[in-house]
């Protein structure tokens, strides 16, 4: 069992992180501030409840807890009570509190993930090609009106939850339970087992038209033109992974391999 001195050192948020032993507590810290870092969660939005987080994760809501309070020790989030408290995500620059963290956990992540991303393209491809095949006319009217929240989306938060809303609606339209399975299982492994897609600003308007195409070969009962637009609309998950890497390495490349 995971101790309270396990995490926590000489009452200095970031001695852990450096040095410290690796416990779950630890690395889902580590894990917490990359998905912050990458945009999985924006500064304002709320985390999900310990409980939710605890299940999606598969660890225990002690483990849930420890990180969320050294996250929080960094001052990364901050907690409000009420009706209407929780978890939120504070403005406060990854670079001033933890700069290497992000960078850290996404070299190993990335490449150790490559080909998981691209399974994941495969099957939402053949998703959307069977959600084109099937679609109803109430699939449509739905579509449309998902597509129309996401282009409404006044924040990175609104964006996201219309994104899910939209691919959750492609992925019922393909009918068939085991994919609905499969999309979600790979959806938490390829973010950090967080289940939600990175948004950042600069990629906002890529996703837009890459949504407008998705949604339209659907519409139109395009089953091929669905699967390779969905295909390339899911490769976007690891680009803004990268540009996450590059950020935390100060604005530098890749190395040449």
């Amino acid at each position: 069992m995971e101790s309270h001195s396990d995490w926590e050192q000489d009452g200095d948020p970031g001695a852990l992180l450096a040095s410290g032993p690796r416990t779950k507590a630890t690395s889902l810290t580590d894990r917490l501030i990359t998905a912050i870092a990458v945009g999985e969660y924006s500064p304002g939005e709320r985390l999900p409840p310990e409980r939710d987080l605890a299940a999606s994760l598969g660890v225990s809501r002690a483990t849930v807890r420890q990180a969320l309070q050294h996250v929080t020790d960094l001052g990364l989030i901050e907690t409000r009570r009420g009706r209407a408290g929780g978890a939120f995500v504070a403005s406060v620059s990854l670079e001033d509190v933890a700069p290497d963290v992000a960078r850290r956990t996404l070299e190993t992540e990335i490449p150790r993930l490559l080909d998981l991303y691209d399974y994941r393209c495969l099957v939402e491809g053949m998703i959307a090609r069977a959600a084109a095949e099937r679609r109803t006319d109430d699939d449509v009217a739905a579509l449309e009106k998902a597509f129309q929240e996401f282009r409404a989306a006044t924040s990175m938060t609104e964006a996201r939850n219309a994104d899910r809303r939209l691919h959750g609606l492609v992925t019922a339209a393909a009918r068939n339970p085991h994919l609905t399975s499969l999309s979600a299982h790979l959806t938490a492994a390829a973010t950090l087992g967080f289940g939600v897609e990175p948004y950042t600003q600069e990629f906002y308007d890529e996703a837009l038209a890459q949504h407008s195409e998705l949604v339209g070969h659907v519409v139109r009962g395009e089953a091929e033109e669905a699967n390779r637009s969905a295909q390339a609309h899911f490769r976007l998950t690891l680009d803004t992974m990268r540009a996450g890497l590059q950020r935390a390495r100060g604005g530098r490349a890749d190395p040449p391999e």
